[in-house]
């Protein structure tokens, strides 16, 4: 089977940077994990839903204000190659998205920065100049199916000329599209991928990028 590329779509916390969860770093920046660890477990349990989890996470931080918020976002680094990949992807006329069931006042950072055409996760709610305690759960973690159809149909591409890259199976939902598991953090990803990397360098992708028509991994 061969198919052309002209769609990519990228998980972000964990594969765009080494930083698995925005959740948890900002926990960690602002003091407040003690709260966040108890609602993660929570979540895992089943006892709420990933929308109760994330309100619960956003009140944890609410008056932390933007330029604080602006500060610690601004240490969070990009996983090496990133660069590389989007200005290639961008050379060859490749259309590119994040989505991410994170925070949107990251994904809305990097999709500027690397000139990605999309980017969906969900809004920290913010009022005068901080943050309210509120959010809007767009993604959740097992809806991006959902997002990336919408997103293809969007920019009229077929399914199957998209690719997924993520580090988690939730990243990778669509048997239609070229699967990559970037450094995958979980078995059924490895199970879901067309392509397994293990490498910190997220460049190692871009062979199996190629706009041209190739062999599907």
């Amino acid at each position: 089977m061969q198919r052309r590329i002209r769609l990519v779509i990228f998980d972000l916390d964990g594969t765009l940077t080494p930083v698995d969860s925005l959740w948890s770093y900002l926990h960690d920046a602002f003091g407040t994990w003690d709260k966040g660890r108890i609602a993660a477990q929570r979540y895992r349990k089943g006892e709420i839903t990933y929308k109760e989890w994330a309100e619960t996470d956003a009140r944890c931080w609410a008056g932390v204000s933007l330029v604080t918020l602006s500060e610690v976002l601004g240490k969070i680094p990009y996983r090496t190659g990133v660069g590389t990949v989007f200005d290639h992807l961008k050379l060859k006329s490749v259309k590119t998205a994040i989505v991410s069931a994170g925070l949107s006042v990251l994904a809305d950072k990097f999709a500027g920065e690397l000139g990605a055409d999309f980017a969906e996760a969900n809004d920290l709610e913010v009022n005068d100049g901080a943050l309210t305690g509120g959010i809007r759960v767009k993604v959740a973690v097992d809806e991006k199916a959902k997002i990336i159809r919408e997103i293809a149909a969007r920019t009229s591409i077929p399914i199957n000329e998209v690719a997924l890259v993520g580090d988690r199976a939730n990243d990778l939902p669509l048997g239609d599209c070229l699967r990559i598991a970037f450094n995958p953090k979980d078995e059924l990803a490895k199970e879901r991928a067309d392509v397994i990397i293990e490498d910190d360098d997220l460049s190692r992708i871009l062979p199996y990028l190629d706009r041209e028509l190739r062999e599907a991994y």
